[in-house]
């Protein structure tokens, strides 16, 4: 399969790509074939080096070779995502037969995307530019230059996207997956007692739970997920490059920091809860208005399972 160049980069040039790989050959192979893709690459083998490298050249893109036992690649990563904000795209590079660093990653990993190391290197530099060209996009388009028109891209109460233009950017991913393969998941969210507490308090009080449930749901996910309002109470997220069976580590991570959150009304902390559920694209095909209304229906149908069993345990007592 052949990748045609792309010249995305800064000022016209092509995009930079920190590549940290222990092995030498593989260091090697893998430099090569980004720069056949149209990539500049700057190698490096030593992880303790990757932090001040980055720091001078500032890539678009940065890819980490993950093995099994130290996992340092993950660290890094970690390091590398607070330096830029989470502004530049990560990938893992993992040994196929290594399902340790695989299961690693998915756990620890951040939700950073992870592409098989070795390989023909296709798919590793299609998913560089679908990156690039998705960040492209939304930089584009927050600038009002999508159509020379300023599109209204975010929810006025909680700042996060808004619906159109999520759905914007899941006709986007869903056409990449189809022309290049690959996949992503579509998450909804619904922040139980929005109605009780509005009826109790206020307006103002319900849209600050709002407020707060996005920022929570926002320093949850990574750069390149995006996360709307799409609907009075819901939330959804796209996370590119997801699969299926990384959905329930997420969805884990997400309500475990949800419950560890505290929202306070005068002076005393209100629990609320979280709503989830979720598909995955091509597991689940449509357009993005089908597949976020199978992800809401996951949603209710993971609430009336909690519920049922809810009932069942007072049974039972």
């Amino acid at each position: 399969m052949s990748v045609r160049r792309k010249r995305v980069g800064k000022a016209g040039q092509p995009p930079t790509v920190l590549l940290i790989e222990p092995r030498a050959d593989d260091l090697e192979r893998t430099r090569m074939l980004l720069g056949e893709a149209g990539f500049r690459v700057v190698p490096v083998t030593r992880f303790d080096a990757a932090v001040p490298l980055f720091e001078v050249i500032r890539p678009e893109a940065v890819i980490l070779a993950v093995q099994a036992p130290d996992f340092s690649a993950v660290q890094v990563a970690r390091r590398l995502r607070q330096l830029s904000r989470g502004t530049v795209p990560l990938l893992y590079m993992v040994d196929p037969q290594d399902a340790a660093a695989y299961q690693h990653c998915l756990e620890k990993g951040q939700c950073v995307d992870v592409v098989p190391r070795g390989g023909s290197g296709a798919e590793l530099a299609v998913k560089l530019h679908a990156q690039l060209r998705l960040k492209a996009a939304v930089l584009r388009a927050a600038a009002g230059e999508e159509e020379d028109t300023a599109l209204a891209l975010h929810d006025p109460v909680t700042g996060v996207y808004n619906k159109p233009f999520l759905l914007a950017l899941m006709g986007l991913e869903v056409r990449r997956c189809e022309r290049y393969g690959g996949t992503f998941s579509v998450v909804a969210a619904e922040v139980g007692g929005w109605s009780a507490l509005r009826k109790e308090y206020g307006r103002g009080m319900a849209e600050r739970l709002l407020v707060y449930s996005a920022v929570v749901l926002g320093q949850t996910v990574r750069e390149a997920d995006a996360v709307a309002r799409v609907g009075d109470s819901q939330f959804a997220l796209m996370l590119p490059g997801t699969p299926a069976e990384a959905v329930p580590v997420f969805l884990s991570r997400v309500a475990a920091r949800f419950e560890a959150a505290r929202f306070q009304v005068d002076g005393r902390v209100v629990r609320t809860t979280l709503e989830l559920g979720a598909v995955s694209f091509p597991d689940t095909v449509g357009t993005p208005m089908q597949l976020l209304s199978a992800a809401q229906q996951e949603m209710r149908r993971t609430r009336e399972f909690r519920r049922g069993a809810g009932s069942m345990t007072r049974l039972s007592v």
